[in-house]
């Protein structure tokens, strides 16, 4: 476990976060930053993950379900980039192959979901 002193910046609480450098369940990684839910607030921020150490007069918070981004944003992430990906891959089953670019279609718009999802969640959180 790494960790490293983050502050929030709305209620400026300020804790160590224990995270795995490269994995997360519960937060979106986007380089030096995460996003999840300050441990205070509960409001969903972006922290910048670089001060790593710990002090020893803070507490103490991992990744876990309490600082989370939560299971809806995860629902609205996944499910259409899913559905949408599985009906693309497995429509070929159901309609021959002659309808290809139907197959392309809903992949493609699954991974645009995807992609103007991610966009929307990164750029409405501070």
């Amino acid at each position: 476990m790494t960790e490293s002193i983050t502050e929030c910046p709305s209620c400026h609480y300020r804790f160590n976060y224990e995270f795995i450098p490269g994995a997360s369940v519960h937060a979106i990684r986007l380089g030096n930053k995460r996003i999840f839910r300050c441990p205070n607030c509960k409001e969903l921020h972006k922290f910048r993950i670089t001060d790593f150490g710990s002090d020893p007069n803070l507490p103490s918070h991992g990744d876990n379900a309490e600082t989370g981004i939560g299971a809806r944003i995860w629902v609205l992430l996944l499910v259409p980039t899913l559905g949408l990906t599985f009906s693309g891959a497995f429509m070929p089953f159901f309609i021959g192959a002659r309808n290809l670019y139907i197959t392309f279609g809903l992949i493609a718009a699954g991974l645009i979901w995807l992609a103007f999802y991610l966009v929307y969640l990164i750029r409405g959180i501070t």
